[in-house]
């Protein structure tokens, strides 16, 4: 469902305005505007607007044309943010030095005195009070629900800011408008109409109702298609009778067009057109039988020529040809054509790819790639904050198109208070065919965790391939690795390896259909790990090692969402003795921001009977959340995070119980929201702490 898209101050935008003030970047006008009564933000905001906007950047002097046009700018941004009334008085400073002032009039009645000329301009606002949207009456409307009708006028999915998020202005309303006609079209009423009026405003408060009128009139529905087309070789078209019976909306008759279009396509027409038009029956019972009739021209026939690139100075073309599968002589495939450009721009080297046809010939035409490439390199520079590592910082460094194969390189350096990391990546798109890349890795990482300090060097090869079915994607990798662990303070100390080669095979499959990867709301994603470790890959240790995590997100009411994570995580020997080339580095410690939120990172972990850390064989966690938002930036959530784990297989899934309870407050940034949250442990053990802030960056799950 569309929805009204509101201004709100973002703390991007507050920055922004902040080192504008500070350090001044633009240049002084050469006819000073000043605006207040808007708040020091706004009147910033909007007097670099006027300045842009009227020329006083350049002007000597403002006429009364440019005054004016800046006062119709100020009342039509305050209109779209609901101030219907406000008061304007311009106050001009003339060459000579004396002060006129004039009260705006947005009717035009008085204007503007023409003989203004105006060294210096002034604007002093009086908003006066914000019409906003209080109640919504709506008649006519079947098809909905009365609360889904009413949120495409009016809003209560925040708890705050409400008067700014249901502002009234005509554009809104208009806007409003438009949504659920095309909703109503998309359900199949070709003839519906809706028209919103004002019922009541109370110009003190600025509370306003709206009458909202739907006439549906009936549903559309295909009775049949008709295809005129003159017969084509080489075309084959869709059997038309899949479309009868289906409600006849916009997006139906775009997938007749693009059906027959694919058609023609395929035979080698790539100018082929297709006309629609509708023929409607009479309405029986509330349904109107609708025939859909197509046109098609075909145009000529067209032969592939040959693949042509411009601006590869430094790809090899032998890189791009690859990626262009028809051939010269065969028919010309648009849709192959643009395959082969989304190929190429998956290559991650070229900042635009860009596709054009020249004749060449009778009937034959040449596919030119327009590229642009990206820089050879780049530098960024990594900041961030979390709950147990605290402060990090570092650097990464790409490289792209080595060689002018299109690989990528990637090394990346990071020290925090209490972990360095670094890894170096090699990538190699489509090392296999179309679709399976490949990559090399070298890392190294040193962290010290609750227990005890983990180091890992190695090395890993993997490959990766797309699975669109399930709209993620599958993993095979060998790695070997140094795990070594030292300060060891772990109950289990006495038997614990201090460091073990470990070669291992890992697959990985994971989907995610959630609507947005950042700030889930709907859908679910899921993720599944087999990890194999055994000597005859190259190392000592043996084990086996399976993961699993999945979450799922959907609306409750508006504005409320709920969330619910599951993992599950478990460690097995066999075909070992015991558990002495098991790694520590490998067991399982919960705990922290992204796990169970009443303990910090592996404070979660079984204790032994000295109090001691131990590390788990099994592990699955339960987290359940509340989220209502308070304003399109802020929202606040409840949740409830249940660990169970266990240190002996016999002991599966789990032997202890630990739950926690919290509140948290989030605000949503362009890299997911910055979560402040406190946990509160309901049932801790001895030495446990009885709760944990916790502040980090990114949905928890």
């Amino acid at each position: 469902m569309s929805r009204l898209n509101h201004r709100i101050f973002s703390l991007r935008r507050v920055v922004a305005a902040m080192l504008l003030a500070t350090f001044g970047t633009l240049a002084d006008a050469k006819v000073p505007i000043k605006v207040s009564g808007l708040g020091w933000i706004d009147d910033r905001e909007m007097r670099l607007a006027l300045e842009r906007l009227t020329g006083a950047r350049e002007a000597d002097v403002l006429r009364a044309n440019a005054i004016e046009d800046a006062a119709v700018i100020l009342t039509s941004a305050l209109n779209d943010e609901g101030f219907q009334r406000p008061t304007i008085e311009i106050v001009t400073t003339r060459e000579d030095g004396t002060e006129e002032r004039f009260t705006f009039d947005p009717t035009f009645e008085h204007p503007v005195p023409r003989t203004w000329r105006a060294k210096a301009l002034r604007f002093r606002i009086e908003s006066g009070p914000r019409w906003r949207i209080t109640g919504v009456r709506i008649e006519g409307l079947t098809v909905l629900g009365r609360d889904d009708g009413e949120a495409y006028f009016r809003s209560d999915a925040v708890l705050l800011a409400r008067a700014r998020a249901n502002a009234y202005s005509k554009g809104r309303v208009g806007r409003s408008e438009a949504a659920l006609l095309d909703e109503l079209r998309r359900r199949g009423y070709g003839e519906a109409k809706v028209e919103a009026t004002i019922e009541q405003v109370d110009e003190r408060t600025g509370n306003v109702a709206l009458r909202v009128v739907v006439h549906e009139g009936p549903r559309w529905v295909v009775e049949r298609v008709e295809v005129s087309h003159v017969p084509a070789e080489g075309v084959t078209l869709p059997d038309p009778s899949m479309w009868s019976g289906v409600n006849a909306t916009p997006t139906l008759e775009q997938d007749v067009r693009q059906a027959l279009r694919l058609g023609f396509y395929h035979g080698g027409y790539p100018d082929v057109a297709v006309t629609l038009h509708t023929r409607p029956g009479p309405v029986h019972e509330g349904v109107r039988q609708v025939v859909l009739v197509a046109r098609v021209n075909s145009g000529p026939r067209v032969t592939m020529g040959q693949a042509r690139f411009e601006g590869n100075r430094k790809t090899r073309e032998s890189v791009l040809q690859r990626r262009v599968s028809l051939r010269p002589g065969e028919p010309l495939n648009p849709v192959e054509m643009d395959r082969a450009r989304q190929r190429i721009s998956r290559l991650g080297v070229f900042e635009s790819v860009d596709l054009r046809y020249e004749p060449a010939g009778e009937g034959t035409r040449d596919p030119v790639f327009s590229l642009k490439e990206g820089p050879a390199y780049e530098t960024n520079l990594i900041m961030g904050y979390g709950s147990y590592e605290q402060l990090r910082g570092g650097v990464e460094y790409r490289q792209m198109n080595l060689f002018g194969l299109a690989h990528q390189s990637r090394g990346l350096l990071v020290q925090s208070m209490k972990s360095t990391r670094g890894e170096y990546t090699y990538t190699v798109p489509e090392l296999f065919g179309e679709s399976i890349d490949g990559a090399a890795k070298v890392f190294g990482l040193q962290r010290q965790e609750i227990a005890f300090q983990r180091q890992e060097y190695g090395a890993t090869f993997s490959l990766r391939r797309a699975l669109a079915a399930l709209h993620g994607d599958a993993t095979l990798g060998y790695t070997f690795e140094a795990l070594r662990n030292r300060e060891n303070a772990l109950s289990t100390v006495a038997t614990d390896a201090k460091q073990l080669n470990v070669a291992s095979v890992t697959a990985v499959v994971t989907t995610d259909r959630r609507d947005n990867a950042l700030r889930p709301h709907k859908g679910y994603h899921g993720m599944v790990q087999l990890e194999l470790a055994s000597p005859k890959f190259g190392g000592v240790a043996e084990y086996q090692r399976f993961e699993f995590s999945g979450s799922y997100h959907t609306a409750w009411g508006r504005g409320r969402w709920i969330h619910v994570g599951l993992s599950h995580g478990v460690i097995t020997t066999v075909g070992a003795d015991d558990d002495r080339n098991l790694p520590v580095n490998k067991r399982f410690f919960p705990g922290g921001d992204n796990s169970i939120r009443g303990y910090q990172m592996g404070e979660a972990a079984p204790r032994g009977a000295d109090g001691r850390f131990l590390g788990a064989k099994s592990y699955a966690l339960l987290n359940v959340e509340l989220e209502q938002a308070l304003t399109q930036t802020w929202s606040v959530v409840a949740f409830a995070d249940a660990l169970g784990n266990a240190t002996q297989l016999r002991d599966y899934p789990f032997r202890e119980r630990l739950y926690s309870v919290g509140l948290g407050l989030r605000y949503q940034t362009i890299v997911g929201p910055v979560r402040l949250e406190y946990g509160r442990n309901v049932n801790p053990r001895h030495d446990d702490p009885p709760g944990t802030w916790q502040v980090s960056i990114g949905f928890p799950f």
